[in-house]
């Protein structure tokens, strides 16, 4: 991430609740990972049928799985893959 951020000249924003408008272009892993503690995937079974729901991804979290090389969708696929 600090590689792409800095290939780029980006800096990302909203890693730091206190700050949200503070930047940086060398994240801590745990902030990456913080950012994506709102996340729920839910399963719930009934009549025989699955059914799925998560929540969706912010403009950030979206940006970061970007910049990592992953697409969004690899999250949203979630649903589908999990039944």
């Amino acid at each position: 991430m600090r590689r792409r951020l800095q290939q780029t000249g980006e800096s990302l924003k909203g890693l730091y609740p206190g700050n949200p408008t503070r930047t940086t272009m060398r994240p801590t892993t745990e902030k990456l990972l913080k950012a994506f503690d709102n996340l729920t995937l839910t399963l719930i079974q009934a009549r025989g049928e699955w059914y799925g729901d998560v929540t969706p991804l912010n403009p950030l979290q979206s940006k970061i799985l970007t910049f990592l090389g992953l697409s969004p969708e690899i999250y949203s696929g979630l649903v589908e893959n999990s039944t």
